[in-house]
């Protein structure tokens, strides 16, 4: 983990006062959650405890802890995706909550391989409580430190570097190109990301509530020394592509990208505008490009992008006898299921 995210990139941006107060802003009155106690201390910022209702049998209601920051199926917030916090705080983050009622604690995406996940493990089973891993997924980056752009591009397969690279040519012959930082005008860069997604994906990316959290996020992490890079391409004066990144302690994290839906036969817009980002990203300071996890539409480009890797794990911490019972249950079913597929 360390070579993955160094001590010198903590707690990193989801776990920044700004991210938590920016969810604050924008979920805290959501109808579906309930405050225990918001975030307001300036040395620790999972302070905040929140909680959620669902009803999993007749008559039961089931109750859900969560920290202050992160998306839940009923506050579908914008994904935290490192649940970063030290050993100190990963300890007092449980004995804080055990003043709470609630059945279970909802915690996403740890590192695996990190301090905090095996503290907050240590001291669950040291209360007689059970962290049971629900999820898994894994998170990409590209090393910056000690490395060249053009080693970079020698490394990769010769069918992703001419789409990260080689297909600059092509491009620069099809008219104007520029890329701009539009920061701070953020509402604009937003207005154009969301028309590539909703001809992408039939929505777009911010709106409503997450919109006003991304806003307020970026307006607040610029003032306590965070870097937004609104970056768009355009091809004589249009926008054709849009990369959200932000630079934030030695780390760059890739937030979000779209570009225009069929441009040009032989040019896969999006890698592209990530090879204009990691150029720029290896000239910098930075120890890291972070593309975070997940998937793109039709394949998995951020692992061949990548120069490492690591699992990120969402723990269901559980209080209540009975819910320990019904998810040893449940997994007894699936792994039955599972030995009998053909």
């Amino acid at each position: 983990m360390p070579d993955f995210f160094p001590e010198t990139n903590y707690p990193g941006m989801f776990a920044s006062h700004e991210w938590v107060d920016a969810w604050q802003n924008a979920w805290s009155d959501c109808i579906d959650i309930t405050a225990l106690q918001r975030h307001t201390d300036p040395e620790n910022c999972r302070d905040g405890f929140y909680t959620y209702e669902l009803k999993k049998l007749a008559c039961i209601k089931l109750i859900t802890l969560f920290s202050a920051g992160i998306s839940t199926p009923v506050s579908p917030s914008l994904r935290s995706e490192y649940f970063n916090l030290d050993k100190k705080h990963a300890a007092l983050l449980l004995q804080s909550a055990l003043r709470f009622q609630w059945d279970q604690f909802y915690i996403p995406d740890l590192i695996l391989d990190s301090d905090e996940y095996r503290e907050l493990c240590r001291v669950a089973y040291k209360e007689n409580i059970k962290p049971i891993v629900r999820d898994q997924s894994i998170s990409y980056a590209v090393q910056l430190k000690h490395n060249e752009f053009a080693d970079y591009l020698k490394r990769l397969g010769s069918n992703t570097r001419l789409k990260l690279f080689n297909k600059r040519k092509k491009l620069f012959l099809l008219g104007d190109i520029r890329i701009e930082n539009l920061w701070p005008d953020i509402d604009a860069f937003i207005d154009v990301l969301n028309l590539f997604h909703q001809q992408r994906w039939g929505r777009p990316c911010y709106s409503g509530r997450n919109r006003v959290q991304i806003t307020y996020f970026l307006k607040q992490i610029a003032l306590v020394g965070g870097k937004p890079d609104l970056s768009i391409i355009y091809c004589n004066d249009e926008a054709i592509s849009a990369v959200l990144d932000l630079s934030y302690r030695g780390r760059i994290y890739n937030i979000q990208s779209g570009y225009r839906e069929k441009f040009q036969d032989g040019i896969s817009l999006g890698t592209l505008h990530f090879g204009f980002q990691l150029e720029k990203a290896f000239a910098s300071a930075a120890d890291y490009y972070d593309f975070m996890a997940g998937h793109g539409k039709h394949s998995d480009y951020k692992k061949s992008l990548a120069t490492h890797s690591t699992t990120l794990v969402s723990l269901m911490v559980v209080r209540s006898r009975w819910l320990q019972g019904l998810y040893a249950a449940n997994d007894l079913l699936s792994r039955i299921k599972n030995q009998h597929k053909p």
